[in-house]
């Protein structure tokens, strides 16, 4: 069962974004056009952000509203995520290989021009 909104709650869970970019607070109003003040009533938890606000706010970090609201992701937006994550994993052992390989080809391709000189020579 999903918590009651608690205002503390929302309000820790916004400043802790703001915080993981080292945001200034009056950046952060700035961008939600509201006053520093206002925008730190959020943070204290002595109020609730409007929608706009909370919609703002879900856009420019990237966030769920479920994750601003509860500190969940819903399970579609966490399996994608980790999808992401395979992908970019994926993508950069291939990109690896491919570099090795490509290597393996130089190696290969200087060998061969070294035996037909050999052999002109021969």
């Amino acid at each position: 069962m999903q918590e009651i909104l608690s205002k503390k709650i929302l309000g820790e869970r916004i400043k802790s974004l703001r915080l993981e970019k080292a945001y200034a607070q009056a950046y952060v109003a700035d961008f939600l056009n509201l006053s520093r003040s206002n925008y730190s009533q959020i943070e204290l938890g002595n109020q609730y952000p409007t929608f706009n606000t909370l919609n703002a706010i879900s856009r420019h970090y990237k966030r769920s509203y479920e994750w601003l609201l509860h500190g969940e992701e819903e399970k579609e937006i966490v399996e994608i995520r980790q999808l992401n994550l395979s992908f970019v994993l994926l993508a950069k052992e291939l990109e690896s290989s491919l570099k090795h390989f490509s290597t393996s080809l130089t190696q290969l391709r200087e060998e061969v021009d070294h035996l037909k000189k050999e052999i002109m020579i021969s």
